[in-house]
């Protein structure tokens, strides 16, 4: 990951997390309640935002989001959204599925 991207996604970071904490405890955590925010801090990078899934084949719903944030060439803001638990996390891209991180079965 090129250093510039790193350290754009690590500023961004802590402001995706404290934004999707509010969310989560306002119970908002669906892909489609946790876009827009995203959207807003991200600007002008690309933002995917998913349905959580679990098991052993990654295929079972699970209640709440993932998301990656695209940063620069290199660079993601990737984490997931439960009703328990916010998690947010810098990292390169992944290379089957870009900035969302690959289910378990992975």
């Amino acid at each position: 990951m090129a250093r510039k991207d790193k350290g754009t996604a690590l500023a961004m970071a802590d402001d995706v997390k404290a934004a999707l904490e509010a969310q989560q405890q306002r119970g908002q955590i669906s892909p489609e309640q946790l876009l827009p925010v995203l959207e807003d801090i991200a600007v002008p990078w690309r933002v995917e935002v998913r349905n959580r899934t679990t098991g052993a084949s990654g295929t079972a719903s699970a209640e709440g989001s993932v998301f990656g944030v695209y940063v620069g060439e290199s660079a993601c803001v990737s984490g997931a959204v439960s009703s328990s638990r916010t998690w947010v996390e810098v990292n390169g891209h992944y290379p089957e599925t870009g900035c969302v991180e690959p289910t378990a079965a992975h």
